[in-house]
């Protein structure tokens, strides 16, 4: 538990005034991505001010988050962006109407940590903003140990300090079955269903981190999951763990 209370010290910078419980993970050992090559990434943003990252999946009126994200107002998804310090002609700006939590979301374990945004009105698909396609609803861990993952953000790219970069970076991690990532020597039980972990095992140096929260991990061209806690970050023994964006498929069509 003190470790994850540690990880939980993320929420001090940007998110401590109103989701004091909620971690905000971003991308270290990645780097700045082709501008607008991901263009169903969204910045969650409140006053102009990025706090956790999200997708717009294949409807354009509703995004997809983490539900430690959660703020009841307030909320401008932002699509179409690379660097989020500068206006740029090709993002489009929509207030989040609704920020719906999953209803069984448990902040103390993370688990059911998935979020609905349903916008105020349409994105509109342009060059700059394209839907991801969501995998088909799975009842189990379903993708395969080793699978090459891909996790995207804003959030800070160093585990000793804060550098919050202006541009979208990514890296591309490992997918850690669950009975490994579960075992004594790394979560020890804590990875529960409708959780998935990846990184570079036993190795670390490349994973999501402050700000990278609600943000997308892609996996054949789907999005497959929503950055959602972690011991640290880039941790040899503890890989970033996601929500599972295929168990809940069907609640997240149903919203």
């Amino acid at each position: 538990m003190k470790k994850l209370i540690d990880f939980l010290k993320f929420t001090a910078g940007v998110l401590a005034a109103a989701n004091a419980m909620a971690p905000v993970p971003v991308i270290i050992g990645g780097n700045i991505v082709a501008e607008h090559s991901e263009p169903y990434i969204l910045s969650l943003q409140r006053s102009g001010s990025h706090f956790c990252g999200g997708s717009l999946g294949t409807f354009v009126s509703k995004g997809v988050t983490a539900a430690h994200c959660y703020y009841s107002s307030g909320v401008t998804a932002v699509a179409g962006a690379h660097n989020i310090k500068q206006s740029e002609s090709t993002t489009q700006k929509i207030q989040v109407d609704t920020f719906r939590r999953h209803p069984n979301y448990n902040s103390r374990t993370l688990i059911n940590d998935i979020a609905v945004l349903l916008l105020r009105s349409s994105f509109v698909i342009d060059d700059y903003v394209v839907p991801i396609s969501l995998p088909a609803h799975q009842n189990n861990e379903w993708m395969p140990n080793g699978a090459d993952v891909r996790v995207c953000g804003w959030g800070n790219t160093s585990s000793s300090s804060s550098n919050y970069p202006s541009e979208l970076h990514c890296v591309n991690v490992d997918i850690v079955s669950n009975s490994i990532c579960n075992d004594r020597s790394h979560y020890n039980g804590e990875i529960l269903k409708g959780m998935f972990c990846a990184g570079i095992l036993d190795v670390g140096g490349k994973d999501a981190c402050q700000g990278d929260s609600g943000g997308p991990v892609t996996y054949n061209g789907q999005l497959v999951g929503a950055t959602s806690w972690g011991y640290g970050c880039a941790q040899a023994k503890y890989p970033g763990v996601y929500t599972d964006v295929a168990m809940f498929k069907n609640w997240i069509d149903s919203q």
